[in-house]
């Protein structure tokens, strides 16, 4: 099977559930673009280090702990009570706040999606003050308790070691002095490191770097894009993809001939013409092959019930009774006659050729030949008869088992395929 026939029997033959398979997501990507309300997204940007980032992973790690606490449900509710907003905390954490990275600088730009520009705005902004104190305030406890309690072990060893000074100075035993001396040395060296211990402590948390919000008084606020292309885009590439999945499941299913080609090949018969050729020459095309094949009567047969109104409207218009093969090679005569008048070339866009005169070598037979369909034929026309094939070339494959039953029941030869475009072509005769 040609490419050709493929897209004969899946597109073109099903390309109504195809379009329809299309159109449908399409239409449904297009009700709910028009039905959804408009929202405004707030953004600001916030620093999260003083040095930049060494590397895009650092980079992305800063931005995901911001976005980690923007869209903490608590922090998000405490940002709603903090500035008088209604919301659902937990989904607002979930699908409105996002964060991304500027680069590989240290500054993170937090965004939140609200119904109104106003409520957009103060959310971001209250949000970003939440996520800023807990960055710079999320280890100051620690940081203070362990200050605290190095001052107060500092607070006692200086008391202790005055208690000793006093006491050595009112000591005048030797031995017992040597011991206090021993002692005194040992806790002054405690109030040495215990100093040193703070001067780090008060060092790091001069040098520890702090989140700064950087536009939290003016955040830009835009309409979020309403996304109509992209999910157009992907609802007719769904729909695409469903209608031809659909059209070669149904093709499985009830497969059709692949086109009057195909149909021609498979009954090993020529293509006499299509019935826009006008009904003259068509006959004496159909007439010259008959006598080719020792046929005296033409048994019209249709395919499928289409093709069975166009065999009504076809006999009523071919020449009533027999027409001789003489007849039939004077009618294509004329007919080629025409032709090279009209131009030479021919009617452009017929799907058959274009009927030649039988070869002057040829013999002319007395006999002539009559065309009719299977109702009208007659029990002394069926021994001498013959089938020529009306088709659109898109009927079911079991229409094409119905009629090899019936010319192999009957013994009929095909004697060609007369095929019914789907469209008549402007310009041609009737």
């Amino acid at each position: 099977m040609t490419i050709e026939e493929i897209f004969r029997r899946i597109v073109r033959g099903h390309v109504v559930l195809i379009l329809l398979c299309c159109v449908l997501p399409v239409g449904a990507a297009l009700v709910v673009n028009a039905t959804r309300p408009t929202e405004y997204v707030a953004r600001v940007r916030l620093q999260v280090t003083s040095s930049a980032p060494a590397s895009t992973t650092e980079a992305e790690a800063l931005s995901s702990r911001v976005l980690a606490l923007a869209s903490t449900p608590s922090l998000v509710r405490q940002a709603l009570k903090s500035e008088g907003l209604d919301g659902d905390a937990e989904k607002i954490a979930a699908e409105d706040v996002t964060a991304e990275r500027l680069g590989e600088s240290p500054v993170v730009q937090l965004a939140v999606r609200q119904p109104t520009s106003a409520s957009a705005a103060d959310l971001v902004g209250a949000l970003a003050t939440q996520v800023t104190e807990f960055m710079n305030q999320a280890t100051r406890s620690r940081y203070d308790a362990l200050l605290t309690d190095t001052e107060r072990r500092l607070t006692a060893a200086g008391f202790r070691r005055d208690t000793l000074t006093g006491q050595l100075q009112e000591t005048t035993g030797p031995q017992a002095r040597e011991l206090l001396r021993i002692e005194l040395a040992s806790n002054q060296q405690t109030v040495e490191q215990l100093s040193q211990q703070r001067l780090s402590l008060l060092l790091a948390d001069a040098e520890r770097d702090d989140v700064v919000l950087i536009d939290a008084d003016a955040p830009d606020v835009d309409v979020v894009a309403s996304g109509l292309v992209p999910r157009a885009a992907l609802a007719l590439l769904f729909g695409l993809v469903l209608g031809l999945s659909l059209a070669v499941l149904v093709e499985t299913l009830r497969p059709r001939i692949a086109g009057v080609r195909a149909l021609a090949r498979s009954l090993d018969a020529p293509v006499l013409g299509t019935v826009t050729d006008g009904s003259a020459p068509l006959s004496a095309a159909m007439t010259v092959a008959a006598r080719r094949q020792g046929v005296e009567t033409l048994v019209l047969v249709g395919m499928d019930d289409r093709d069975d109104k166009a065999v009504r409207e076809l006999l009523e218009e071919m020449p009533k009774g027999r027409l001789s093969h003489s007849s039939a090679s004077a009618a294509l005569s004329r007919e080629l006659a025409t032709m090279e008048q009209e131009g030479g070339g021919g009617r452009a866009g017929k799907a058959g050729p274009a009927p030649r005169p039988p070869s002057q070598s040829a013999p002319v037979l007395s006999h002539q030949v009559r065309f009719t369909d299977v109702h009208g034929l007659t029990d002394s026309e069926e021994p001498t008869a013959g089938v020529v094939v009306v088709t659109h070339g898109t009927a079911l494959q079991r229409e094409m088992d119905s009629l090899d039953d019936l010319r192999q029941a009957r013994r009929w030869p095909v004697v060609g395929i007369v095929e019914v475009p789907r469209r008549p072509i402007r310009g041609d005769r009737q």
